[in-house]
């Protein structure tokens, strides 16, 4: 069981109100009961017991010599998400921080909706990631942006691989990606319902994105997200740790 303690350090931590109500609560950890903490800001985590537990309040632990935390993503992979309607983002936030994304920088398009960039909303898509590394073992949560007008974001970004998921594109995100190491740098810019406009499309090529397709069918915006993450874990050439 994996607990968030953000400042993590050896000693005695009093766990904040989410922590604690996670613990006692939903887990029912007793005293002496031991469980991981970790900080993903740090990268860190540390074996830790409870040695406090107050009924309806705080959780005390004392907390072992921190270590590098083992699981972090092997490929840096940014996500260009743009803003989609309802609750789509949360989606999106909680698959990509499950699947590996190290960077999801939403955008605003022709055809984006919604808007999505008050802080209490940047809040919330860090709480979903953070219970997201929580479940899946991850050490280290991505960086998540407010979003900005699609050119500029296409703008910033340099990796080696870089993407836009379009119906229908001539090449599959394998012809794109297979021939290439599996921790090369890639960048996945996937559009709102409705999908790019041509014009944004002439954006992208501009700033290098390749447009690639999934397959034959057309995917939701956050299923599209989805697919091409777990897809990124797979494709492209292992790489070789020891001499032939």
């Amino acid at each position: 069981m994996r607990v968030p303690v953000l400042g993590l350090a050896a000693g005695l931590v009093v766990l904040d109100r989410d922590a604690s109500r996670y613990v006692r609560d939903v887990r029912r950890l007793a005293l002496g009961d031991r469980f991981v903490a970790f900080d993903p800001d740090a990268r860190v985590e540390a074996d830790a017991e409870i040695v406090g537990l107050e009924l309806r309040g705080a959780v005390t632990a004392r907390l072992d010599p921190p270590r590098p935390a083992p699981l972090l993503p092997s490929r840096p992979v940014t996500l260009v998400q743009c803003v989609g309607k309802s609750d789509k983002l949360d989606a999106v936030v909680r698959d990509a921080t499950e699947l590996g994304a190290t960077e999801i920088l939403t955008a605003r398009s022709e055809r984006t909706v919604a808007s999505r960039d008050s802080d209490a909303a940047l809040a919330r898509y860090r709480r979903i990631a953070l219970e997201a590394a929580r479940q899946c073992g991850r050490g280290d949560l991505p960086r998540i942006a407010a979003p900005q007008a699609l050119v500029d974001v296409l703008r910033t970004i340099a990796a080696p691989i870089r993407v836009l998921l379009h119906p229908t594109a001539q090449l599959e995100l394998r012809d794109v990606v297979d021939a290439l190491p599996r921790s090369t740098a890639a960048a996945i810019a996937i559009g709102p319902e409705g999908g790019f406009s041509e014009r944004e499309r002439a954006w992208a090529e501009g700033a290098g994105f390749v447009p690639v397709r999934l397959g034959c069918t057309i995917l939701r915006t956050e299923t599209a997200a989805t697919a091409a993450l777990g897809a990124l874990l797979v494709l492209g050439q292992p790489v070789r740790t020891t001499p032939m």
